[in-house]
């Protein structure tokens, strides 16, 4: 694959890899490239992908079968070991730093899949059957979740003669720098005091930080230190109160929603949040009403948490104070059990440096607190400015100063009009509120676009500002590509499979004509 695909006269090239089964396949069946997005791919994860495990549904794979296609499991450069550049494999970083990731933007990616498509040459095809195989000469249809969801959309924008239709799942297409929005799904599916206690909590610090004097704000970062030492999958250990910037304290009280790995994006409530809730209601207050700059720990990490809950919530009976000290023990019980499930981050550090380099040059999307909201379940201080200076600046000294979102929006953002695409939500997904099918429920600014279930003629966009597609109610991110991995359902997935047939029934007989 080239580095540069705009500049002729650089001639390099990387290995980008790609899993395929064509097991299904007959002669003028489809490719269905599905875009793995910002992470790589173990040969493990790829043989369940592509049919190795018979107890997995996997709705790309379904449709490979059903329209007797090639199904391609793709890896985007710079992540897994599609790597244009070498890499510190204690950092993740690029050695090259700049002179690699300035080949790592939307462009080039993006070029990467038209490459592929164009010249397409599997191992055991001739140079004749691989030509064959290639677009235009048979359909490429792009499946993606999330930022790959987004990609196949632009693809449909971007290079209709390349890819003749797309899967846009969970693809939040309409990027802003600040997304303080991620966080209203989350709040509506909360229950009520529980979310009025987190908010009172965040407040409450927030009020301190702001307006507190020095004893107050002294004891307050003392508090927080025990509690992000006390949780194993913390910021890392502080050694002394005074280490702690604002930023940082903000993002020890936005843990359950932003750095647990069960989180409420991926599991939605029953498995992202509900024992964190369990147990910030249930807290008892014997032990920490009398905190100060000389209690032990154990006044923060330890509680019987065998208080009857109530309706209202521990604010509104017992004081914002206690439902503060009650979200910092509920915090570290959150971070120990995600501790047994993943003593380590199961994510690749390059593939870390890689995704964020991407959120800081061009996607955005920084999931961060509403200047306007008084009542946010993350600390006002948990901005973009502070995520950029923790995030990028501190890993990238060359990142630019915002990120271009305009690399993607240039393609229509929430106005995008594609042909040949189907677009899929869930219905309390946090990034749903920036996806084409947002609601001003979830995002005041939303254009409310209606959904529809009747298929558009073959390279004609759905009537008005229809979109082509579903909401699943009650469903999460990227919930309708394969089997629950909780539940083993696949109703979501299956239903989604069926959506896409029916536009796909309509959509290939027109291929050529």
């Amino acid at each position: 694959m080239p580095i540069d695909h705009f500049d002729p006269s650089d001639t390099r090239t990387y290995g980008n890899r790609y899993w395929m089964n064509d097991t299904y396949y007959r002669k003028g069946g489809p490719v269905f490239l599905y875009d793995i997005g910002e992470a790589g791919i173990a040969d493990s994860q790829a043989l369940q992908l592509t049919g190795g495990v018979p107890a997995f549904y996997f709705a790309p794979l379904e449709l490979a079968i059903k329209y007797h296609g090639i199904l391609i499991i793709w890896e985007h450069r710079f992540y897994g070991r599609s790597l244009p550049f070498e890499i510190n494999e204690t950092t993740g970083l690029a050695l090259a730093g700049y002179d690699a990731y300035k080949y790592l933007n939307n462009e080039q990616a993006m070029e990467d899949a038209v490459y592929l498509a164009t010249h397409f040459q599997p191992p055991g095809y001739s140079k004749k059957e691989g030509a064959a195989l290639s677009s235009p000469s048979t359909p490429w249809i792009w499946l993606g979740g999330s930022y790959a969801g987004t990609r196949a959309a632009r693809s449909r924008v971007r290079n209709p003669d390349v890819f003749f239709a797309s899967w846009s799942s969970s693809g939040p297409v309409q990027n802003v720098v600040a997304d303080w929005t991620y966080y209203n799904p989350i709040e509506q599916t909360m229950p009520a005091n529980c979310s009025a206690d987190v908010q009172a909590a965040v407040a409450y610090a927030d009020h301190i930080m702001t307006n507190g004097s020095a004893d107050e704000v002294a004891l307050l970062r003392r508090a927080l230190l025990i509690a992000n030492n006390a949780n194993p999958k913390g910021i890392g250990r502080i050694s002394t109160p005074e280490d702690l910037s604002y930023w940082m304290i903000a993002s020890i009280l936005a843990y359950p929603f932003q750095g647990s790995f069960f989180n409420f994006q991926t599991f939605g409530y029953a498995i992202g949040l509900s024992t964190f809730c369990r147990q910030l209601e249930t807290w008892t207050p014997f032990n920490s009403s009398s905190f100060s700059l000389t209690s032990p720990p154990s006044a923060i990490t330890n509680n019987t948490d065998n208080s009857p809950p109530t309706a209202a919530g521990i604010a509104a009976t017992q004081g914002p104070q206690n439902a503060f000290y009650a979200l910092l023990y509920a915090i570290i019980q959150k971070g120990i059990s995600d501790y047994r499930m993943f003593p380590s981050n199961p994510r690749a550090k390059g593939d870390t440096a890689a995704w964020h380099w991407q959120l800081c040059s061009e996607v955005g999307e920084f999931q961060v607190s509403s200047p306007d909201n008084a009542h946010n379940l993350v600390s006002r201080f948990y901005n973009a400015s502070g995520t950029e200076a923790h995030m990028c600046y501190s890993m990238f000294s060359y990142a630019p100063a915002r990120p271009n979102i305009e690399a993607f929006l240039k393609y229509g953002g929430w106005d995008m009009k594609p042909s040949n695409v189907m677009f899929t939500n869930g219905g309390i997904d946090p990034i749903g509120t920036i996806g084409i099918q947002a609601t001003t429920e979830q995002n005041p600014q939303a254009p409310n676009r209606p959904s529809t279930m009747d298929v558009p003629r073959c390279g004609v966009p759905p009537r008005g500002n229809q979109v082509y597609g579903q909401v699943w109610p009650g469903q999460v991110h990227g919930s309708d590509f394969s089997t629950n991995p909780f539940t083993m359902s696949t109703a979501v997935a299956e239903a989604a499979v069926a959506l896409f047939g029916k536009a796909l029934d309509v959509w290939l007989p027109c291929f050529g004509g």
